[in-house]
């Protein structure tokens, strides 16, 4: 792996959401077997993840800890996320892998479920350039300006990894608690911390801030507004009798 001051990616697999789902939609397919298939699948690909430690089509969400005090950017056309919005993630969407760039550009890249073993750096071909660790995750923001856009979140470096390590690890731990209730997609704000570095002085870092859990259909639906009471007519003036 290589600290937070390496590659900031200046590309991305594929070009902005053009039609977008529906704020709040689901977060994932419903997977054949229904919920509990769906969970027990989950946590035995989780349980292959060490504690502590692409879907094609999506813009990349990415962390540039070389722009001012570190941002988020999503897209060709580098949006940052609006501040406070939140963001489900996938958690059957986790990747590791590995990846190699010449400058900014990739010249190797190998990503797979967690579900399976981890791709070795030592496996890797050569590309003539170092390969490093990379993690992703698909996020989908459910709040605010951006609500409906989906991305993939990908990160090298060591704070990117732990962001998505840790949010393994609360995930494993609420599926092991088993007090979820079928609510295990975290719901995350895009957060930031920093560290002080002895070479590169303060290098900021992405945290992924766990706010609360959805089902992986969705949040469940606004209770209906209670129906109106029809408006009482008014009382009309008495007419008087004439004569």
């Amino acid at each position: 792996m290589s600290n937070d001051h390496d590659h900031d990616r200046n590309r991305d697999h594929a070009n902005d959401n053009g039609d977008h789902e529906r704020p709040g939609s689901k977060v994932a397919p419903a997977p054949a077997g229904g919920a509990l298939a769906s969970l027990a699948a989950l946590q035995a690909a989780l349980a292959n993840v060490p504690v502590g430690i692409s879907r094609t089509g999506l813009p990349m969400l990415l962390f540039k800890s070389r722009e001012g005090s570190g941002i988020y950017v999503f897209g060709q056309r580098k949006i940052t996320p609006e501040e406070g919005s939140r963001w489900a993630v996938n958690p059957t969407t986790v990747q590791w892998g590995c990846i190699s760039f010449n400058g900014n550009k990739v010249v190797g890249e190998k990503l797979v479920s967690v579900g399976q073993p981890k791709p070795q750096i030592a496996d890797m071909p050569d590309t003539g350039f170092q390969w490093q660790e990379e993690w992703a995750v698909n996020m989908k923001c459910i709040s605010g300006a951006d609500a409906g856009v989906e991305v993939i979140f990908k990160v090298n470096t060591d704070g990117g990894i732990r962001a998505i390590v840790l949010l393994v690890d609360e995930l494993r731990n609420r599926l092991n608690d088993g007090q979820h209730a079928g609510k295990v997609a975290p719901i995350v704000l895009l957060e930031k911390d920093s560290y002080q570095h002895s070479q590169y002085g303060k290098v900021p870092f992405p945290v992924l801030n766990i706010v609360d859990w959805m089902s992986l259909d969705g949040p469940a639906p606004a209770p209906a507004p209670a129906p109106a009471k029809p408006t009482p007519p008014a009382d009309q003036p008495r007419r008087r009798r004439v004569g």
